[in-house]
């Protein structure tokens, strides 16, 4: 089992969606802020800054507490040490599903921006910052921590390695 959700990131700071009350079986609707930030150098080795040109994404909570994330997200991606920038589409889109023991599926469909802290993966781990286009599943427990990953995308980059090189 892995140690903590932390912060995945994908199409806003997904980490801070909490559920929407949902009002008599009507989805509710709401924007989906994305305020900038910067990893620390324990995901790639030098600091990134993470921008976001482009946000104009939505989450649309269901009265059985299921989230959909749709809408358009772009991010610029900065190497604090060289000052390399890469932008990127990252507008998903994205699911929230919640399970009968208390868990929740995390899904994610198009293009995706994830991070993941040193041994989240499990001991030994690297931090990784990753590009996703396709299918990526987590799973997430009562307490939510990351349990499961699943990434069966079309394809993976490595945002650290292209940040890194010249």
């Amino acid at each position: 089992m892995l140690s903590r959700l932390g912060a995945v990131f994908v199409a806003a700071m997904v980490a801070a969606l909490a559920p929407a009350p949902a009002a008599a079986d009507q989805p509710v609707r709401e924007g989906l802020p994305a305020a900038p930030l910067t990893l620390d150098a324990s995901i790639c080795g030098f600091a990134v800054d993470v921008a976001f040109p482009t946000n104009k994404e939505f989450s649309t909570t269901f009265a059985n507490g299921k989230q959909i994330i749709t809408g358009a997200l772009t991010a610029t991606l900065t190497n604090e040490s060289s000052g390399k920038s890469i932008g990127i589409n990252i507008s998903g889109p994205g699911s929230f599903v919640p399970n009968g023991d208390g868990t929740t599926t995390f899904t994610l469909s198009g293009r995706s921006l994830i991070f993941l802290f040193p041994n989240q993966l499990g001991p030994g781990t690297p931090g990784r910052l990753i590009l996703t286009s396709g299918p990526v599943v987590f799973l997430i427990d009562q307490n939510g921590n990351l349990s499961n990953l699943r990434i069966t995308s079309a394809s993976v980059q490595d945002m650290c390695a292209a940040l890194a090189g010249s």
